[in-house]
Formats: structure tokens, C-alpha cells, sequence
């Protein structure tokens, strides 16, 4: 009898111990992820359905845990549909700010490296542009949501007096 009531007892004890570890694990994984998904969130307004601008159009979706955001730019010509450019931005816990990268095909560069913040609403980003050769340039570009289904492109070089682009996207219907 003594030996079942320890065999019990011992059973009772593995069993508490596995679910306060699996608590455990659960509540890391869960502060873990918090500071990502934090700083991530300024861009639940742009997930979801396709942003277009004339011929092209541009879409956003969640990465794992919401700790990335994929996008993908398109062109539309002849009524075939190309990509241009694919990449992700993503939350570094090392340096706890937002990177991204993007490669593209048809363009004037190949390669955009992102470090970017959200500031009063906006996504603006520092962007390193790599051509073919290794050429860099440096841009600002900030990405406003001016509407639930518009939001306000621009692009400036890194110059002093820099040109500026502006372009509006839509959220297609």
C-alpha cells in the first residue's frame, strides 16, 4: 500500500510540475512576442486586400506571430499581372527597432534595405537602395494612412533639398 500512495503521489506531483512548465513556457512565449507584435501593430491598417495606384498595386499580410509584415508590389500591363517587388519587414529583438528588405526585378535598383519606426500614425522608413553594381542611394519614405481605404506614398531623397514623390493609394474593392 505504501507504494501506490508514493506512486500516486510522485504521478500527481510530475503532473503539477509539467503544467506549471507548460504555463511557464506559455507566459515567456507570450512577453516574448509582445514587444514585436507592439511594435508591429502601426501596420494593421495596411493588411489586408490590394493598394492600388494606376497600373500597379501593392499588398500586405502578416508574418508569423505577427512579427512581419510581408509585402509584395505588382504591375499590371497587357492584363498580365508581373511582380516587381517582394520582401518583409520584421521586428530585430537585438537592436528592438524595425528592418526590412526587398528585392525587386525591372527597376532602376535591386535590392531596399528598411530601418523604420512608426511616429503619430505614420510608417517612415530610412531606405538604402542597391543597384545592380552595389551603387547605393538614401531615401525617407513615409507611408500615412489618410483614410480607412487611402493612404499617402512619399519618397524623398537623401540629399539636401532632396526631390519628393507623392503618390495616393487605394484599397481596391
Amino acid at each position: 500500500m505504501a507504494i501506490k500512495k508514493q506512486e500516486t503521489t510522485s504521478a500527481l506531483k510530475r503532473l503539477a510540475y509539467a503544467q506549471l512548465l507548460a504555463m511557464g513556457l506559455a507566459l515567456t512565449q507570450a512577453l516574448q512576442a509582445a514587444p514585436a507584435s507592439s511594435a508591429m501593430s502601426g501596420f494593421e491598417p495596411l493588411i489586408g486586400g490590394q493598394w492600388a495606384l494606376g497600373s500597379t498595386y501593392q499588398t500586405y499580410t502578416w508574418g508569423p506571430d505577427r512579427q512581419s509584415v510581408f509585402g509584395e508590389s505588382f504591375v499590371i500591363h497587357d492584363g498580365e499581372k508581373s511582380l516587381g517587388a517582394k520582401g518583409l519587414w520584421y521586428f530585430d529583438p537585438s537592436t528592438k527597432t524595425i528592418k526590412g528588405v526587398f528585392v525587386a526585378t525591372n527597376m532602376p535598383f535591386t535590392v531596399l534595405h528598411y530601418r523604420s519606426h512608426f511616429e503619430a500614425g505614420r510608417l517612415i522608413s530610412q531606405v538604402t537602395s542597391l543597384d545592380n553594381l552595389g551603387n547605393e542611394s538614401h531615401y525617407q519614405e513615409t507611408i500615412t494612412v489618410t483614410q480607412p481605404n487611402a493612404y499617402l506614398w512619399e519618397l524623398t531623397e537623401a540629399e539636401p533639398d532632396g526631390n519628393t514623390m507623392r503618390a495616393e493609394f487605394h484599397r481596391a474593392p
